[in-house]
Protein backbone atom coordinates (compact mmCIF):
# COMPACT_ATOMS: atom_id res chain seq x y z
CA UNK A 1 0.00 0.00 0.00
CA UNK A 2 2.70 2.84 0.88
CA UNK A 3 4.34 1.98 -2.67
CA UNK A 4 0.92 2.72 -4.30
CA UNK A 5 0.44 6.02 -2.71
CA UNK A 6 3.88 7.35 -4.02
CA UNK A 7 3.47 5.93 -7.16
CA UNK A 8 0.43 7.73 -7.25
CA UNK A 9 1.61 10.39 -5.56
CA UNK A 10 5.02 11.24 -7.55
CA UNK A 11 4.41 9.75 -10.84
CA UNK A 12 0.26 9.47 -11.57
CA UNK A 13 -0.67 12.98 -10.27
CA UNK A 14 2.13 14.65 -12.00
CA UNK A 15 1.56 12.84 -15.03
CA UNK A 16 -1.75 13.72 -15.10
CA UNK A 17 -0.94 17.81 -14.58
CA UNK A 18 1.90 17.33 -17.63
CA UNK A 19 -0.74 15.83 -19.71
CA UNK A 20 -3.60 18.52 -18.70
CA UNK A 21 -1.00 21.45 -18.89
CA UNK A 22 0.78 20.63 -22.37
CA UNK A 23 -2.01 18.21 -23.73
CA UNK A 24 -0.98 14.64 -25.80
CA UNK A 25 -2.30 14.04 -29.23
CA UNK A 26 -2.30 10.35 -31.03
CA UNK A 27 0.75 9.54 -31.68
CA UNK A 28 2.56 11.06 -28.62
CA UNK A 29 4.14 9.14 -25.64
CA UNK A 30 4.17 10.01 -22.16
CA UNK A 31 8.29 9.70 -20.98
CA UNK A 32 8.90 9.11 -17.22
CA UNK A 33 12.76 9.30 -15.99
CA UNK A 34 14.46 10.11 -12.43
CA UNK A 35 17.04 12.64 -12.88
CA UNK A 36 20.01 11.48 -10.35
CA UNK A 37 21.47 15.26 -9.69
CA UNK A 38 18.19 16.77 -9.30
CA UNK A 39 16.86 13.84 -7.39
CA UNK A 40 13.26 14.74 -9.09
CA UNK A 41 11.00 12.65 -11.43
CA UNK A 42 10.73 14.29 -14.44
CA UNK A 43 7.69 13.66 -17.35
CA UNK A 44 7.39 14.92 -20.62
CA UNK A 45 6.28 14.24 -23.54
CA UNK A 46 7.77 12.43 -26.43
CA UNK A 47 6.33 13.21 -30.53
CA UNK A 48 6.69 10.54 -33.01
CA UNK A 49 6.38 11.33 -36.63
CA UNK A 50 3.70 8.99 -38.35
CA UNK A 51 4.73 6.20 -40.32
CA UNK A 52 3.50 5.79 -43.79
CA UNK A 53 2.10 2.17 -44.78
Amino acid sequence: RPLKRAIQKYVEDEMAEVILRTGIKEGETVVVDFNKEQQKIEIKIAKHEKIEQ
